[in-house]
Protein backbone atom coordinates (compact mmCIF):
# COMPACT_ATOMS: atom_id res chain seq x y z
CA UNK A 1 0.00 0.00 0.00
CA UNK A 2 1.36 3.38 -0.96
CA UNK A 3 0.78 6.38 1.27
CA UNK A 4 1.97 8.86 -1.35
CA UNK A 5 -0.30 11.89 -1.42
CA UNK A 6 -2.54 12.60 -4.35
CA UNK A 7 -2.91 16.23 -5.35
CA UNK A 8 -6.33 17.57 -4.47
CA UNK A 9 -8.68 18.43 -7.34
CA UNK A 10 -9.37 21.74 -5.57
CA UNK A 11 -6.76 24.38 -4.89
CA UNK A 12 -8.61 25.30 -1.69
CA UNK A 13 -8.28 23.28 1.48
CA UNK A 14 -9.31 23.75 5.10
CA UNK A 15 -6.56 23.42 7.67
CA UNK A 16 -8.38 21.80 10.57
CA UNK A 17 -7.28 21.37 14.16
CA UNK A 18 -9.30 18.38 15.37
CA UNK A 19 -10.12 17.56 18.98
CA UNK A 20 -11.01 13.87 18.85
CA UNK A 21 -13.11 12.19 21.55
CA UNK A 22 -11.51 9.03 22.98
CA UNK A 23 -14.37 7.97 25.27
CA UNK A 24 -16.50 6.25 22.64
CA UNK A 25 -18.92 9.01 21.60
CA UNK A 26 -17.54 9.10 18.05
CA UNK A 27 -17.40 12.90 18.15
CA UNK A 28 -14.67 14.96 16.52
CA UNK A 29 -14.59 18.76 16.86
CA UNK A 30 -12.55 21.13 14.73
CA UNK A 31 -11.60 24.76 14.28
CA UNK A 32 -9.80 26.23 11.28
CA UNK A 33 -6.12 27.23 11.19
CA UNK A 34 -4.27 29.51 8.80
CA UNK A 35 -2.44 27.71 5.94
CA UNK A 36 0.91 28.00 7.74
CA UNK A 37 -0.63 26.43 10.88
CA UNK A 38 0.74 29.30 12.97
CA UNK A 39 -2.57 30.85 14.00
CA UNK A 40 -6.30 30.22 14.31
CA UNK A 41 -8.37 31.39 11.33
CA UNK A 42 -11.78 30.98 12.96
CA UNK A 43 -12.91 29.84 16.39
CA UNK A 44 -16.26 28.50 15.23
CA UNK A 45 -16.32 24.92 16.53
CA UNK A 46 -17.82 22.36 14.18
CA UNK A 47 -18.70 18.77 15.09
CA UNK A 48 -18.46 15.56 13.07
CA UNK A 49 -19.57 12.05 13.93
CA UNK A 50 -17.02 9.35 13.14
CA UNK A 51 -18.28 5.79 12.94
CA UNK A 52 -14.68 4.57 13.18
CA UNK A 53 -14.35 5.82 16.78
CA UNK A 54 -17.89 5.11 17.99
CA UNK A 55 -17.78 2.89 21.12
CA UNK A 56 -13.95 2.85 21.06
CA UNK A 57 -11.98 4.41 23.92
CA UNK A 58 -8.31 5.10 24.61
CA UNK A 59 -7.19 4.47 21.04
CA UNK A 60 -4.09 5.97 19.45
CA UNK A 61 -4.04 8.67 16.77
CA UNK A 62 -1.32 9.40 14.23
CA UNK A 63 -1.09 11.53 11.09
CA UNK A 64 1.29 10.54 8.28
CA UNK A 65 1.34 12.44 5.02
CA UNK A 66 -2.11 13.87 5.80
CA UNK A 67 -3.62 10.42 6.36
CA UNK A 68 -5.23 9.99 9.79
CA UNK A 69 -4.84 6.64 11.57
CA UNK A 70 -7.08 5.42 14.41
CA UNK A 71 -5.16 2.65 16.16
CA UNK A 72 -6.33 -0.05 18.57
CA UNK A 73 -8.19 0.94 21.72
CA UNK A 74 -10.88 -0.59 23.93
CA UNK A 75 -14.33 -1.48 22.58
CA UNK A 76 -16.72 -0.35 25.33
CA UNK A 77 -19.62 -2.25 23.73
CA UNK A 78 -17.87 -5.64 23.78
CA UNK A 79 -15.49 -4.86 26.69
CA UNK A 80 -12.52 -6.03 24.62
CA UNK A 81 -9.24 -4.51 23.53
CA UNK A 82 -8.90 -4.42 19.76
CA UNK A 83 -6.16 -4.62 17.12
CA UNK A 84 -8.05 -2.71 14.46
CA UNK A 85 -6.33 0.12 12.58
CA UNK A 86 -8.39 2.42 10.36
CA UNK A 87 -7.05 5.03 7.93
CA UNK A 88 -8.93 8.17 6.94
CA UNK A 89 -8.19 9.93 3.65
CA UNK A 90 -9.36 13.57 3.77
CA UNK A 91 -9.10 13.84 -0.03
CA UNK A 92 -12.09 11.56 -0.61
CA UNK A 93 -13.53 11.27 2.93
CA UNK A 94 -13.13 7.47 2.95
CA UNK A 95 -12.24 5.32 5.97
CA UNK A 96 -10.36 2.11 5.21
CA UNK A 97 -9.16 -0.78 7.38
CA UNK A 98 -5.42 -1.40 7.13
CA UNK A 99 -3.15 -4.01 8.70
CA UNK A 100 -4.12 -4.47 12.39
CA UNK A 101 -1.80 -4.32 15.37
CA UNK A 102 0.01 -7.47 16.42
CA UNK A 103 -1.20 -7.05 20.02
CA UNK A 104 -4.60 -5.62 20.97
CA UNK A 105 -3.92 -2.69 23.28
CA UNK A 106 -5.20 0.63 24.65
CA UNK A 107 -3.83 3.49 26.78
CA UNK A 108 -0.63 3.57 24.72
CA UNK A 109 1.12 6.52 23.11
CA UNK A 110 2.06 7.05 19.47
CA UNK A 111 4.84 8.87 17.65
CA UNK A 112 5.59 9.48 13.98
CA UNK A 113 9.26 9.35 12.98
CA UNK A 114 10.62 9.18 9.42
CA UNK A 115 7.13 8.57 8.05
CA UNK A 116 6.49 5.53 10.26
CA UNK A 117 4.17 5.14 13.26
CA UNK A 118 5.55 3.86 16.55
CA UNK A 119 3.13 2.47 19.15
CA UNK A 120 4.53 2.47 22.69
CA UNK A 121 3.44 0.23 25.56
CA UNK A 122 -0.15 0.37 26.76
CA UNK A 123 -2.50 -2.12 28.33
CA UNK A 124 -3.75 -5.42 26.87
CA UNK A 125 -6.94 -7.44 27.41
CA UNK A 126 -5.90 -9.17 30.64
CA UNK A 127 -5.03 -5.84 32.23
CA UNK A 128 -1.30 -6.39 31.84
CA UNK A 129 0.72 -3.24 31.23
CA UNK A 130 3.05 -3.63 28.26
CA UNK A 131 6.60 -2.61 27.47
CA UNK A 132 6.39 -3.90 23.88
CA UNK A 133 6.38 -1.49 20.94
CA UNK A 134 5.24 -1.88 17.34
CA UNK A 135 6.29 -0.02 14.21
CA UNK A 136 3.97 0.56 11.23
CA UNK A 137 5.25 1.26 7.72
CA UNK A 138 2.43 2.86 5.67
CA UNK A 139 4.23 2.11 2.42
CA UNK A 140 4.27 -1.64 3.06
CA UNK A 141 1.12 -1.73 5.23
CA UNK A 142 3.01 -3.88 7.73
CA UNK A 143 3.61 -3.86 11.48
CA UNK A 144 6.89 -5.06 12.93
CA UNK A 145 8.31 -5.40 16.43
CA UNK A 146 10.22 -2.38 17.71
CA UNK A 147 12.64 -2.15 20.66
CA UNK A 148 10.69 -2.41 23.95
CA UNK A 149 10.42 0.36 26.50
CA UNK A 150 12.76 0.34 29.48
CA UNK A 151 9.79 -0.72 31.64
CA UNK A 152 6.06 -1.32 31.04
CA UNK A 153 3.92 1.82 30.85
CA UNK A 154 0.29 2.87 30.29
CA UNK A 155 -1.24 6.36 30.18
CA UNK A 156 2.19 7.82 29.40
CA UNK A 157 3.01 10.53 26.86
CA UNK A 158 5.56 11.04 24.11
CA UNK A 159 6.71 13.64 21.63
CA UNK A 160 9.14 13.83 18.70
CA UNK A 161 11.79 16.49 19.26
CA UNK A 162 14.76 17.07 16.90
CA UNK A 163 14.32 13.61 15.33
CA UNK A 164 14.28 11.86 18.70
CA UNK A 165 11.29 10.41 20.55
CA UNK A 166 10.89 11.36 24.20
CA UNK A 167 8.64 9.12 26.30
CA UNK A 168 7.75 10.18 29.84
CA UNK A 169 5.79 9.21 32.94
CA UNK A 170 2.93 6.75 32.88
CA UNK A 171 1.38 4.13 35.10
CA UNK A 172 2.74 0.71 36.10
CA UNK A 173 2.84 -1.38 39.27
CA UNK A 174 0.01 0.51 41.03
CA UNK A 175 1.81 3.83 40.78
CA UNK A 176 2.89 6.59 38.42
CA UNK A 177 6.51 7.26 37.48
CA UNK A 178 8.97 10.11 36.80
CA UNK A 179 10.93 8.55 33.94
CA UNK A 180 12.08 10.25 30.73
CA UNK A 181 13.29 7.91 27.99
CA UNK A 182 14.69 8.71 24.54
CA UNK A 183 14.59 6.67 21.35
CA UNK A 184 16.86 7.14 18.35
CA UNK A 185 15.79 4.12 16.31
CA UNK A 186 17.77 1.34 17.97
CA UNK A 187 16.86 1.26 21.65
CA UNK A 188 15.41 3.29 24.49
CA UNK A 189 17.76 5.17 26.79
CA UNK A 190 16.91 6.21 30.35
CA UNK A 191 17.70 9.86 31.10
CA UNK A 192 17.08 9.30 34.81
CA UNK A 193 20.67 8.49 35.67
CA UNK A 194 22.23 11.94 35.12
CA UNK A 195 20.14 13.86 37.65
CA UNK A 196 17.90 15.84 37.31
CA UNK A 197 16.67 14.39 34.01
CA UNK A 198 13.40 13.12 35.49
CA UNK A 199 9.90 14.54 35.73
CA UNK A 200 9.43 16.85 38.71
CA UNK A 201 6.66 14.52 39.97
CA UNK A 202 5.42 11.02 39.25
CA UNK A 203 2.55 11.57 36.82
CA UNK A 204 0.36 10.10 34.09
CA UNK A 205 -2.44 11.17 31.72
CA UNK A 206 -0.62 14.43 30.97
CA UNK A 207 0.22 15.90 27.56
CA UNK A 208 3.50 16.78 25.87
CA UNK A 209 4.40 19.09 23.01
CA UNK A 210 7.48 20.86 21.73
CA UNK A 211 8.12 24.51 20.83
CA UNK A 212 11.60 25.59 19.78
CA UNK A 213 14.24 24.05 22.06
CA UNK A 214 11.75 23.19 24.78
CA UNK A 215 9.52 20.24 25.58
CA UNK A 216 6.41 21.22 27.54
CA UNK A 217 4.55 18.98 29.99
CA UNK A 218 0.98 20.07 30.73
CA UNK A 219 -1.54 18.95 33.35
CA UNK A 220 -2.12 15.28 34.13
CA UNK A 221 -2.53 13.30 37.34
CA UNK A 222 0.26 13.66 39.91
CA UNK A 223 1.00 10.74 42.23
CA UNK A 224 2.34 11.67 45.69
CA UNK A 225 2.77 9.79 48.95
CA UNK A 226 0.64 10.82 51.92
CA UNK A 227 3.08 10.29 54.79
CA UNK A 228 0.42 10.47 57.51
CA UNK A 229 -1.93 7.92 55.93
CA UNK A 230 0.96 6.04 54.29
CA UNK A 231 -0.79 5.71 50.96
CA UNK A 232 -0.57 7.23 47.52
CA UNK A 233 -2.56 10.31 46.66
CA UNK A 234 -3.61 11.22 43.12
CA UNK A 235 -4.31 14.87 42.27
CA UNK A 236 -5.24 16.61 39.01
CA UNK A 237 -2.44 19.01 38.06
CA UNK A 238 -2.70 22.61 36.82
CA UNK A 239 0.98 23.04 36.08
CA UNK A 240 2.97 23.49 32.91
CA UNK A 241 6.71 22.86 33.10
CA UNK A 242 9.35 22.93 30.37
CA UNK A 243 12.45 20.87 29.72
CA UNK A 244 15.35 22.11 27.60
CA UNK A 245 17.26 19.36 25.81
CA UNK A 246 20.38 21.43 25.09
CA UNK A 247 21.68 22.77 28.40
CA UNK A 248 25.29 23.73 29.03
CA UNK A 249 27.19 24.71 32.14
CA UNK A 250 27.55 28.35 33.08
CA UNK A 251 31.13 29.46 33.68
CA UNK A 252 32.19 31.97 36.31
CA UNK A 253 35.53 33.13 37.69
CA UNK A 254 36.55 32.62 41.33
CA UNK A 255 39.72 33.62 43.13
CA UNK A 256 41.60 30.67 44.61
CA UNK A 257 44.42 30.74 47.16
CA UNK A 258 47.80 29.49 45.89
CA UNK A 259 49.03 26.00 46.70
CA UNK A 260 51.53 25.59 49.58
CA UNK A 261 54.43 24.88 47.20
CA UNK A 262 53.73 27.93 45.05
CA UNK A 263 56.08 30.89 45.53
CA UNK A 264 53.37 33.56 45.78
CA UNK A 265 50.77 34.87 48.20
CA UNK A 266 48.49 36.25 45.47
CA UNK A 267 45.14 34.61 44.78
CA UNK A 268 44.69 33.44 41.19
CA UNK A 269 41.52 33.45 39.07
CA UNK A 270 40.03 30.00 38.31
CA UNK A 271 37.18 29.24 35.89
CA UNK A 272 34.37 27.30 37.62
CA UNK A 273 31.38 25.67 35.90
CA UNK A 274 27.90 25.68 37.43
CA UNK A 275 25.30 23.19 36.22
CA UNK A 276 22.12 24.76 34.86
CA UNK A 277 18.96 22.73 35.42
CA UNK A 278 17.12 21.84 32.20
CA UNK A 279 13.78 22.39 33.96
CA UNK A 280 11.72 25.55 34.22
CA UNK A 281 9.30 24.94 37.09
CA UNK A 282 8.31 28.60 37.57
CA UNK A 283 5.84 28.89 34.69
CA UNK A 284 2.32 30.05 35.70
CA UNK A 285 -0.40 27.46 36.30
CA UNK A 286 -3.49 26.92 34.17
CA UNK A 287 -6.80 28.11 35.60
CA UNK A 288 -8.14 24.55 35.45
CA UNK A 289 -6.50 21.29 36.40
CA UNK A 290 -7.11 18.61 33.78
CA UNK A 291 -6.04 15.17 32.61
CA UNK A 292 -6.67 13.17 29.41
CA UNK A 293 -6.68 16.43 27.45
CA UNK A 294 -5.53 17.26 23.94
CA UNK A 295 -2.66 19.57 23.14
CA UNK A 296 -1.42 21.36 20.02
CA UNK A 297 1.42 23.80 19.38
CA UNK A 298 0.17 26.50 17.00
CA UNK A 299 3.04 28.85 16.24
CA UNK A 300 4.50 29.91 19.58
CA UNK A 301 1.26 29.16 21.45
CA UNK A 302 0.15 25.92 23.10
CA UNK A 303 -3.58 25.10 22.95
CA UNK A 304 -4.90 22.83 25.72
CA UNK A 305 -8.23 21.26 24.80
CA UNK A 306 -10.77 19.47 26.99
CA UNK A 307 -9.87 16.90 29.62
CA UNK A 308 -11.31 16.04 33.04
CA UNK A 309 -10.93 16.67 36.76
CA UNK A 310 -10.05 13.46 38.62
CA UNK A 311 -11.60 14.70 41.87
CA UNK A 312 -15.08 15.36 40.46
CA UNK A 313 -15.13 13.60 37.08
CA UNK A 314 -16.22 16.91 35.54
CA UNK A 315 -14.99 17.66 32.02
CA UNK A 316 -13.17 20.92 31.31
CA UNK A 317 -14.81 22.82 28.46
CA UNK A 318 -12.64 25.94 28.58
CA UNK A 319 -9.72 25.94 26.14
CA UNK A 320 -6.63 27.59 27.61
CA UNK A 321 -3.70 28.87 25.54
CA UNK A 322 -0.14 29.36 26.77
CA UNK A 323 1.99 31.94 24.98
CA UNK A 324 5.54 30.58 25.19
CA UNK A 325 7.05 33.96 24.29
CA UNK A 326 5.14 35.97 26.90
CA UNK A 327 4.96 33.16 29.46
CA UNK A 328 1.25 33.82 30.00
CA UNK A 329 -2.03 31.88 29.91
CA UNK A 330 -5.33 33.09 28.52
CA UNK A 331 -8.76 31.50 28.27
CA UNK A 332 -9.50 31.32 24.56
CA UNK A 333 -12.87 29.70 23.82
CA UNK A 334 -15.24 27.05 25.14
CA UNK A 335 -16.70 23.78 23.88
CA UNK A 336 -20.44 24.41 24.21
CA UNK A 337 -21.53 20.82 23.61
CA UNK A 338 -20.21 17.31 23.12
CA UNK A 339 -17.96 15.07 25.22
CA UNK A 340 -14.43 16.44 25.68
CA UNK A 341 -13.59 14.46 28.84
CA UNK A 342 -10.92 12.34 27.11
CA UNK A 343 -9.52 13.74 23.87
CA UNK A 344 -6.49 14.01 21.63
CA UNK A 345 -5.60 16.49 18.87
CA UNK A 346 -4.60 16.17 15.22
CA UNK A 347 -4.19 18.56 12.26
CA UNK A 348 -5.54 17.61 8.82
CA UNK A 349 -5.83 19.41 5.51
CA UNK A 350 -9.30 18.77 4.08
CA UNK A 351 -10.35 19.89 0.58
CA UNK A 352 -13.43 22.08 0.29
CA UNK A 353 -14.69 19.63 -2.32
CA UNK A 354 -15.59 17.11 0.37
CA UNK A 355 -18.08 19.47 2.02
CA UNK A 356 -19.38 20.73 -1.34
CA UNK A 357 -20.14 17.15 -2.46
CA UNK A 358 -22.06 16.47 0.75
CA UNK A 359 -24.12 19.65 0.26
CA UNK A 360 -24.81 18.85 -3.38
CA UNK A 361 -25.88 15.32 -2.41
CA UNK A 362 -28.33 16.67 0.15
CA UNK A 363 -29.73 19.18 -2.34
CA UNK A 364 -30.13 16.50 -4.98
CA UNK A 365 -32.22 14.36 -2.65
CA UNK A 366 -34.33 17.35 -1.55
CA UNK A 367 -35.01 18.41 -5.15
CA UNK A 368 -35.74 14.85 -6.22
Amino acid sequence: MSSSRRSSSSEYVQHRLYTINRSGSGEAFYILLTPDHNDVKTYQVKTEQWRATKDISNFGVAVVNNFLYIIGGFNVATARHIKRVVRFDPDDGIWKDVKPLRIARSKFSTAVLDGKILVLGGEESNGKVLSSCELYDPEDNEWSDAPPLVSPRANHACVVHHNEIYCAGGYYGSKSHRNIWTYEGKRWEDLGRPYPHQLPEAMDRFAMTTVGRHIYFVGGVVCTMDKEERKQKFVTDRRIVSYTTSVSAMSRTELMEPEEDEDTDDEKPVLVSDFISPWNLALPNMSFGRHSHGIAAIGSRIFVMGGSLLETGQQVRVVEVFDTEKGEWEEDFRFRKGDVSNVTCAILEVPYKQEENRLNERLRWILW
